[in-house]
């Protein structure tokens, strides 16, 4: 008996979800697609050349209303997400929405009460969290061989956006939206609730130097360090236990483990080594050491048979409330530095 296949329909077709999103969507074994949908024309037009023949759509609100929709993967602007999300829970639609799923809280718990009142299932697309490498970590750090964590350094630099993105209003905005986003999901999914949260940043927003330090509730201290800086995208992740075991990820790929303790190591281990290195093999697909056809696919298993996801609309409260803090305090910062130079001046 073939098992039921969801019926999905894609909006918006811009970069992301060309490179990144539709193949993965596409070869699931879960999904067809039923309809493709995006305001320009000469972008619906171009998909079909390189992806194919869809029923097309300039209007999410004419398609949700012509086609028999299971899920909606919505990758664009912000302010669109939130629409668009909004609309199609409101037709009782699932929805998985590309980050950043919204442009403030304010939007994000208008569509976390939508989805409880009409027991929608949503997912955001955080990637990272479910790379090979990602995945080998969280093995490393629950084993109880390798102690109790204590330490947490991440690294997420790259070099953009230059200027706002999404018709945003700042350049700061759309760096927390579009980059920081990534490393605050992970850190605080790693660390729990936070005690203090301290920022320092650069006075400039390009390029943009951005330190954030945490002190968890549990004990943990994070380290954040992000920016805007640096000519290619790096993301880099260490983690050290109160035994002094460490655990490395550098970009997205390869793990380093120091350690005398070889229990801890997912895979194997000459005796008596202290550090070793996992690569990911290179006939690996780069939709799964990206971590998209990963995400999606446990989206689909979770609207099909209730497993469980770990990135729901709901999941990210604790994210914008986050950058809510940490925007709040570098206003803080910079007014009170703006206050100072006026002083100086005086006299």
């Amino acid at each position: 008996m073939k098992s039921k296949k969801l019926r999905i329909a894609v909006v918006g077709l811009g970069e992301q979800m060309c490179d990144n999103l539709f193949v993965p969507i596409s070869i699931s074994q879960y999904t067809k697609i039923v309809a493709i949908c995006d305001v320009s024309q000469k972008a619906l037009d171009a998909f079909e050349h390189k992806f194919g023949v869809f029923q097309q759509y300039t209007s999410y609100e004419v398609m949700i209303a012509t086609e028999n929709i299971d899920v909606i993967v919505i990758s664009s602007y912000p302010d669109i997400h939130y629409a668009v999300a909004k609309h199609a829970m409101q037709n009782g639609i699932h929805v998985f929405i590309e980050k950043p799923p919204t442009r403030n809280l304010e939007q994000l718990n208008d569509l976390v009460g939508i989805a409880a009142a009409q027991g929608i299932k949503t997912g955001v697309g955080m990637n990272f969290s479910y790379t090979d490498s990602h995945e080998i970590l969280k093995n490393v750090i629950c084993n109880a061989d390798f102690g109790a964590l204590s330490f947490v350094l991440i690294e997420h630099i790259s070099s953009k956006p230059k200027e706002p993105l999404w018709n945003l209003d700042s350049t700061i905005e759309s760096f927390l939206l579009a980059q920081l986003i990534h490393p605050l999901d992970y850190i605080l999914s790693i660390g729990g609730k936070y005690k203090t949260l301290d920022v320092h940043f650069s006075k400039n927003d390009y390029p943009l130097v951005l330190q954030i330090m945490i002190e968890f509730e549990n004990g943990i201290i994070g380290c954040l360090k992000s920016g805007s800086y640096y000519p290619r995208f790096r993301h880099q992740v260490e983690m050290i236990s109160d035994q002094g075991n460490t655990v490395r990820i550098d970009d997205l790929a390869n793990i380093e483990i120091t350690t005398g303790n070889n229990a801890i190591a997912p895979f194997d281990l000459k005796a008596k080594q202290c550090v070793t290195v996992y690569t990911p093999s290179p006939l690996k697909s780069g939709y799964s050491k990206a971590g998209y056809e990963t995400e999606l696919n446990i989206f689909f298993e979770h609207v099909l048979h209730d497993t469980p996801y770990e990135h729901a609309l709901t999941d990210m409260i604790k994210v914008y409330e986050a950058m809510e803090d940490i925007q709040k305090g570098m206003d803080y910062k910079s007014s009170r530095l703006k206050t100072e130079v006026e002083h100086s001046t005086l006299l």
